[in-house]
């Protein structure tokens, strides 16, 4: 097993390293393998030292079959207008994403990360607060299919493509292993699997009040689905607010009404947008373990790839969380999961 952590490339390392080398030193010092990277805008391979790229993540697209079909109607009641459509997603029609997801893997490729993450999702601002979304988890499968289906075909990835499970309804959200078998079904490549992310899994469980409960919860939830051999990658994180080790405050508080009502009267769909990422952030927060026992859960999935995908307001507070996360992994856990991916 290799021990990653997630940063944001612009072609830059993130927004707390003024370098690579910097961001090398970082890794050095937390004895970490490398980075899970998620790229934005248009990147050249050069531009990102290959050495420590362990995984990549794909580009999201959480308002998709808008303008995956082209439908110029249901895009202009989100945005109101084309130049709005245009900053949202970078283009104006369905070329564009799949053009977006081809270079995505091709750049992948190049870096030779051994596998790329996608988030089998749709979503929109209307329904968000409510989960009411009017469309069912087939017709979400179906297009995510579509688009990845297109754009492997046309890149020259060959590593391992992992789902990663939402907490969306309507969405990949594995509820259950029929999920996973439909999507795989659907698409057309042989090297597909599961990217685990604990905190997703947690935030569709509203009853959830601390860690110990929520490594209960996900070992049951691992039982039922019986997919932890397709599990390649686990993103560790939590989505417990702690105000102490083992007491949590409330996850969904009244404030999500006043939210939602701030957000029906917003000006704009930018306005509405910053309410809604308030609103994501509140429910998937990426706080790390702090006092749990991870190794459990560690042996259950086996992952060849763990990613410390924790939230990054500072330097210090990153690497106080990744170093407390991983305090809760025992010894012998890790050694198992060398011994499978040697």
């Amino acid at each position: 097993m290799l021990e990653l952590a997630n940063i944001t490339v612009n072609p830059n390392p993130g927004h707390l390293f003024d370098s690579w080398n910097s961001a090398e030193q970082w890794l050095n010092n937390m004895e970490l393998s490398g980075f899970e990277i998620y790229p934005h805008g248009q990147l050249n391979a050069e531009e990102i030292p290959s050495h420590l790229v362990g995984g990549f993540h794909l580009q999201s697209f959480p308002i998709l079959t808008p303008l995956l079909h082209n439908d110029s109607t249901r895009l202009m009641s989100i945005f109101g207008d084309w130049q709005t459509v245009e900053q949202f997603y970078g283009g104006v029609d369905a070329d564009h994403i799949v053009k977006v997801m081809v270079s995505q893997l091709n750049l992948a490729a190049a870096l030779n990360a051994p596998y790329a993450v996608f988030h089998p999702m749709d979503c929109n601002m209307e329904h968000l607060f409510s989960q009411n979304f009017p469309w069912t988890l087939d017709d979400t499968l179906a297009a995510c299919a579509e688009l990845l289906n297109l754009a492997l075909k046309q890149s020259s990835f060959k590593g391992w493509l992992l789902f990663e499970n939402m907490w969306w309804k309507k969405s990949f959200t594995l509820e259950s292993r029929q999920e996973y078998d439909d999507l795989r079904s659907r698409v057309n490549y042989a090297k597909c699997g599961i990217c685990f992310d604990t905190g997703h899994m947690m935030a569709t469980n509203k009853s959830l009040n601390d860690e110990f409960g929520a490594i209960s919860f996900l070992l049951n939830r691992l039982h039922q689905l019986d997919l932890s051999s397709e599990i390649k990658t686990l993103h560790l994180n939590s989505n417990l607010k702690l105000d102490s080790p083992q007491k949590s405050s409330p996850r969904h508080s009244p404030r999500s009404k006043q939210a939602q009502s701030c957000y029906q009267n917003g000006d704009g769909f930018w306005a509405q947008f910053d309410v809604a990422l308030q609103h994501i952030t509140g429910l998937d927060p990426h706080n790390g373990f702090k006092c749990a026992e991870l190794s459990q859960l560690i042996d259950v999935i086996e992952p060849y790839y763990l990613v410390h995908e924790i939230s990054q307001n500072s330097t210090f507070e990153w690497t106080r969380a990744i170093k407390l996360q991983q305090s809760c992994m025992s010894v012998g856990s890790i050694s198992k999961t060398l011994q499978r991916s040697a």
